[in-house]
């Protein structure tokens, strides 16, 4: 069951917590970060827009709601009216507008200087007592009550890529890094399967700590119980060329929720025209640090050390029925190989 134009209860906030994630849910937390030492692009050539989401919690010690808010990238599939798509779990204690009892999301100032009057029209997702179940169900489509003109982008989702190499992007910065205006990208290799924990973290970093390695490795099989199938999923490592975990490398983090993961279309591999393969879902991190891995900084904390991120594709029947419901209810979006 996913939700549309969902009106506010008590109940859905105080859903308890059950099968707690080992992995790290972006963008769960106030502070937003993004593509760790990513390129700056511009979000109008990367269809990539930020999202300010306001939620709340009911307090039981207290008898009353804890609002905070938090951001999430997404990314524009179309634009008349404005349609866009973000990660489903973004919207976890959503708050809902009083007036419209539609989720309380705006967007955050952009270079398009055109959304300061665009306001939620609708919204299709699912609970997020059910996307900690199902890491398929990580999708959200959100649909504003405007047209943007035809010079912001827009990007076409592919429903059956056959994704290698992918431009993630994504908003904010690392612990040391400059907010910047725009969003940071960063060309990485999809892997061949999401099945060989070693293709995340090599056989030679077992032999030097072998208990850090298994805590990770936990982590990273603990999701195969919470997807229904890994072909729904993709996902990224952070070793480099020397397959070595390397710090340098970018990656996303908290805050990268609902960015797009962006192939070249077949049609044009000489040009810089993409489609949507997938969005930004969660990333994993360690559980500590240890003296023997020299990646690891004193001062630097453990969020800026992700070693997997992965991506929801748009191939799962339960995402396939939320975007057909989304068309059916005015959403501007443009599909390949449906």
């Amino acid at each position: 069951m996913f939700f549309a134009v969902i009106p506010h209860t008590n109940n859905e906030m105080k859903l308890p917590m059950k099968n707690i994630m080992i992995c790290v849910l972006l963008c769960i937390q106030s502070s937003a970060y993004a593509v760790i030492h990513g390129e700056e692009l511009p979000a109008n050539e990367v269809f990539t827009i930020k999202l300010n989401i306001h939620h709340q919690h009911w307090l039981n010690s207290v008898n009353a709601w804890e609002k905070y808010a938090s951001t999430c990238s997404s990314v524009i599939v179309g634009t008349q009216p404005l349609t866009v798509i973000t990660a489903g779990h973004c919207l976890k204690e959503i708050a809902f507008d009083s007036s419209s009892q539609l989720p309380n999301i705006t967007i955050a100032d952009t270079n398009f200087n055109l959304t300061n009057d665009i306001h939620l029209r609708n919204a299709f997702y699912y609970p997020f007592s059910e996307i900690q179940n199902n890491l398929a169900l990580d999708v959200a489509i959100l649909v504003f009550d405007q047209s943007l003109p035809r010079e912001v982008k827009s990007v076409a989702i592919d429903t059956n890529p056959t994704q290698t190499d992918v431009l993630v992007c994504g908003y904010g910065n690392a612990t040391n890094e400059i907010t910047l205006f725009n969003p940071r990208c960063t060309t990485k290799r999809t892997l061949a399967s999401l099945e060989d924990f070693y293709a995340v973290m090599p056989k030679h970093y077992e032999a030097s700590d072998p208990m850090l390695h298994i805590k990770a490795r936990a982590q990273f099989h603990y999701k195969q119980e919470i997807i229904s199938s890994l072909n729904y999923l993709t996902a990224i490592n952070r070793l480099d060329k020397n397959n070595q975990y390397s710090e340098l490398e970018p990656m996303p983090t908290h805050g990268d929720s609902g960015g797009p993961w962006l192939q070249k279309s077949n049609a044009n591999q000489y040009t810089n025209q993409y489609t949507l393969v997938a969005i930004t879902s969660y990333v994993e991190r360690f559980y500590n640090k240890n003296s023997v891995w020299s990646f690891f900084a004193k001062d630097t904390p453990l969020d800026d050390y992700p070693y997997i991120a992965y991506g929801v594709k748009f191939n799962s029947p339960e995402v396939k029925a939320l975007i057909g419901n989304a068309l059916a209810s005015g959403a501007d979006i443009t599909l390949i190989n449906y």
